[in-house]
């Protein structure tokens, strides 16, 4: 997954694994995606099947050419298995939460980039660790489900800052806040090199991702992330 040079990146969790949505985003000059399987997705309310019952609408959304990633699961439901036949598809990286994180999990997305979310009560030393254990990108969870929602806070702002003097990975922020693009020259001044809008802000249909990525990509273009030392996800 390449980031763009000179800008926050503007990714897309999809609330469904639909070629359709996935292509509004493409049109709209999304950056890259992220879809998912063996999950109930919490913002956005869908269950997400195995990979035999996503296979396919899957590999409708990674022949769109866009980068694409792959959350794996959620606790009690990530298979390696899946995750090693899921890495044949052409997926740009891998997604899930570091505490949901088989310890094989690494070497399981094969070439693929592989992700890691921190959760709001990981600390910048777990980040750390997690780098020095071949993880190649942290998506900043920062927020409780109850609070999914509230505006962008300092102590987030806070934490981004924290995590970005300690790592040299992108840091990708999911829409747990309710961003609104405004807020992308403050998140990229604190350290992030991508925002990730799902359901929160894009809502769940075409027309509504379409305006949205517009919109958070206009913000982008004067979003420069402060002292990023890399363009790509590794």
């Amino acid at each position: 997954m390449i980031l763009p040079e000179g800008r926050l990146g503007v990714l897309v969790s999809l609330p469904h694994n639909d070629v359709t949505l996935a292509a509004a985003a493409r049109d709209a000059a999304a950056d890259g995606l992220k879809v998912h399987m063996n999950i109930h997705h919490r913002a956005s309310g869908t269950r997400f099947g195995d990979l035999d019952e996503e296979g396919e609408r899957l590999r409708e959304i990674v022949s769109l050419g866009l980068a694409t990633g792959l959350v794996v699961g959620a606790a009690r439901t990530v298979d390696p298995a899946q995750t090693r036949r899921a890495a044949q598809l052409g997926f740009d990286y891998f997604d899930v939460y570091a505490a949901y994180a088989n310890t094989t999990y690494v070497t399981d997305c094969g070439p693929a980039t592989a992700m890691a979310a921190i959760g709001p009560n990981d600390d910048v030393a777990t980040a750390a660790a997690l780098v020095a254990q071949g993880i190649g990108a942290i998506e900043v969870s920062t927020v409780d489900p109850a609070d999914y929602g509230t505006p962008l806070s300092l102590g987030t702002l806070a934490r981004l800052t924290a995590l970005r003097a300690a790592v040299d990975v992108p840091l990708i922020v999911p829409t747990q806040h309710r961003l609104v693009p405004a807020d992308l020259a403050a998140l990229a001044a604190a350290g992030a090199d991508a925002v990730l809008l799902g359901a929160v802000v894009t809502g769940t249909t075409a027309p509504a991702i379409t305006a949205a990525v517009a919109q958070f990509r206009t913000a982008a273009h004067s979003a420069s992330p402060h002292g990023r030392r890399h363009s790509t996800v590794r």
